[in-house]
């Protein structure tokens, strides 16, 4: 964060109000969304004449995406403050891949912007609040033990098949994720059309053709050039 005497970012923090609109039914509390705090801010920044930007940007960190979001807040008398927060973009259940991308920028968003204007959104640890999502993260954890012995017992069964001389077989779930692993990294154009047909007829084909034109915009991989002879923006 860097900053210079910035008066009026001192007052709007000190008289910015974001209360907790929203309420999470699974875990039973009250938050705040980057939304609840972007409206309670501009009017403060039209009363001192301040102007404020948001911007993303993406990137790779040992093979996982990442987006940092960057927030420049400018007052009257041009002195400027910067502030940035970054989240891991991972593939989840039942979203696609644009889905994924604007979940972890609404999240980075919201912590540059608590960190610029001093919001706190811990629990504290006598609060019913705080003892919820305990429990919460109690149950999860459960699951995940219960998901990971899943697994293991998955891959005993796989061993033993490829101990027998047969080839394990992999759900739809598996061979998706393992190809979106494969577009994030891969270096050959013709990947992304094997993908593309392979995931044609599934519930997967438009999270498949997101991630393989954001693997082609992101190599610059354009049809119809004689020199290059790559595929097509998707």
């Amino acid at each position: 964060m860097s900053e210079k005497n910035n008066s009026a970012l001192r007052k709007i923090q000190l008289e910015l109000k974001a209360p907790k609109s929203k309420y999470n039914e699974y875990g039973k509390f009250h938050y705040r969304s980057c939304e609840d705090i972007l409206e309670a801010v501009k009017p403060l920044l039209e009363k001192y004449g301040c102007d404020m930007v948001i911007t993303d940007d993406v990137h790779d960190i040992a093979g996982i995406a990442v987006i940092t979001a960057k927030v420049v807040f400018k007052d009257a008398d041009g002195n400027v403050t910067e502030v940035k927060a970054h989240a891991g973009v991972e593939a989840k259940k039942g979203m696609d891949a644009s889905q994924t991308f604007g979940a972890s920028s609404t999240y980075a968003r919201k912590y540059a912007l608590n960190g610029l204007f001093l919001i706190d959104d811990t629990k504290d640890a006598d609060s019913a609040e705080y003892q919820q999502n305990t429990n919460n993260r109690g149950a999860q954890q459960n699951q995940q033990q219960r998901s990971n012995s899943a697994q293991q017992n998955r891959g005993q069964q796989q061993n033993q098949q490829q101990a027998a001389g047969q080839k394990p077989k992999r759900s739809l779930e598996e061979r998706y994720q393992s190809a979106l692993n494969q577009i994030k990294s891969t270096n050959d154009p013709k990947l992304l059309d094997t993908a593309l047909g392979a995931f044609a007829s599934t519930k997967y084909a438009r999270s498949i053709e997101n991630a393989c034109k954001a693997r082609a915009d992101q190599m610059g991989w354009v049809k119809g050039n004689p020199n290059t002879q790559q595929p097509l923006r998707h």
